[in-house]
């Protein structure tokens, strides 16, 4: 016994140094969603997509700004048209090179050429509205990341009670748990002194043995929502968090009055708008490939037989009209094309609009009748506590057998949970509403 009481002891300071490790937090619900806010992948990621699309905008800075580039290009030749210019380049023609035998066949020459080019867009209807376009989806981009951090809002609101609730559903059942190991033991003392039959030990052990197994469960959902929780937070998965705002205050139910026209102004629905606004300036730019374009370019060259020489210099500047008068229907088709995406765009946004309301109303009615049902488990919850003060009364007096005990007071149990559920279940609905408004609301 000495050596088996040793062993325990080494396990436990072995044991000790691995507990230590696991770091504790203490968190409110404003911390959390900061923390969200800051750390969570799923908005950095939305994050980058916006990025992404104000960077697809900015490319179409090109439409209306000009581009300049410099080259330096080293050649060697002893092709006969390209030699003769590359002298002219030079400036270092003379009467000899006019020679038959020198045209035909020169000997090689070296020129190294230093550039300049700039281009400028002068009028490019078709790539007017696709940056008009460009725009529209980096708007749609922001605000759909803005509802990304909304609906992670609704996550951590919710993970947070969750956590809660799963520590009130151990807490109660720990109780649980205390009452019928002691009931356990004192029917076996009962037994010992022939007051009660061994059938009666069973059935306190079964009842036992459910508080226990009820309790494990507990446990495992509770380190399920604390982990989950610290994923959304962008926290390490082993983090003890030890919540300090509750849930448990007696909720008020609120009045709303909202109506298409405000449901319209959700991120996710303006954020839809934008894309249909998209699809139509990608429609004007498809047609407008049907005009000219005007474009303006220059140059300025420098030629020399040494690297980065500027013996020679020459320029030219001008402008270009292009018409695409016939592309073997490919314009046609892109018209097309833009055309009927526009209008499944259009199609969505109907349909996502109804579901939307159709989720708003459906929310209205759980919320309402969630709340109802805080109200309907708090005095289940207030007879069931009652009705188990009186048969631990009656018990303690011997009045009552251990079985009905047990039975009163898992039911005072259950109706605790069930009322901590229901506050949860309409906390959530609050959330839920506060997603689909888009508004923080004060029960």
């Amino acid at each position: 016994m000495k050596k088996r009481l040793h062993l325990y002891v080494l396990f436990l300071s072995l044991g000790l140094p691995l507990i230590s490790m696991a770091q504790t937090r203490s968190l409110s619900l404003d911390e959390a969603l900061e923390l969200a806010k800051n750390n969570n992948l799923a908005a950095k990621s939305a994050e980058a997509r916006q990025k992404a699309a104000q960077g697809t905008y900015r490319m179409t800075n090109a439409v209306f700004l000009p581009g300049l580039s410099v080259s330096h290009t080293g050649v060697k030749t002893n092709d006969p048209l390209s030699s003769f210019g590359f002298k002219l380049k030079q400036e270092i023609v003379n009467q000899a090179d006019f020679n038959p035998a020198t045209l035909n066949d020169p000997d090689a020459i070296e020129n190294y050429s230093t550039k300049i080019e700039l281009q400028q867009p002068i009028l490019n209807v078709d790539g007017l509205y696709a940056r008009k376009a460009a725009k529209n989806q980096y708007e749609a981009m922001t605000l759909q990341s803005k509802r990304t951090h909304q609906q992670i809002r609704y996550e951590v609101k919710r993970a947070y009670f969750q956590l809660e609730l799963a520590q009130s559903a151990v807490k109660v059942l720990k109780q649980s748990v205390a009452v019928a190991e002691e009931a356990l033991k004192l029917t076996k003392d009962n037994e010992a002194q022939g007051f009660v039959k061994h059938a009666d030990v069973l059935e306190a052990s079964v009842r036992y043995e459910e508080r226990r197994n009820q309790l494990n469960e507990a446990e495992n959902q509770q380190q399920a929502a604390a982990e989950y929780l610290a994923h959304l937070l962008g926290m390490d998965l082993g983090t003890n968090i030890l919540l300090t705002d509750s849930m448990t205050r007696e909720p008020a139910l609120f009045s709303w009055n909202v109506g298409a026209e405000q449901l319209e102004q959700r991120s996710d629905l303006k954020a839809i708008q934008k894309q249909i606004e998209a699809g139509e300036n990608k429609l004007r730019s498809e047609k407008m490939k049907f005009i000219p374009r005007l474009n303006a370019f220059g140059a300025y060259e420098w030629n020399d037989r040494e690297i980065l020489g500027m013996s020679a210099n020459n320029y030219i500047v001008g402008a270009s009209l292009t018409w695409d008068l016939f592309s073997g229907y490919k314009n046609i088709g892109s018209v097309q094309q833009a055309s009927s995406q526009l209008d499944e765009a259009e199609y969505q946004y109907q349909d996502y609009l109804s579901q939307s309301q159709m989720q708003l109303n459906q929310a209205k009615r759980k919320l309402e009748l969630n709340f109802k049902q805080v109200h309907s488990s708090k005095l289940a919850k207030e007879q069931a506590a009652e009705s188990l003060r009186i048969r631990t009364n009656r018990f303690e007096q011997g009045l009552e057998k251990t079985t009905d005990l047990l039975i009163a007071e898992a039911l005072a149990s259950k109706k605790n949970l069930d009322y901590i559920q229901s506050i949860y279940n309409y906390k959530q609905a609050v959330f839920e509403m506060e997603l689909l408004l888009e508004k923080d609301i004060n029960e």
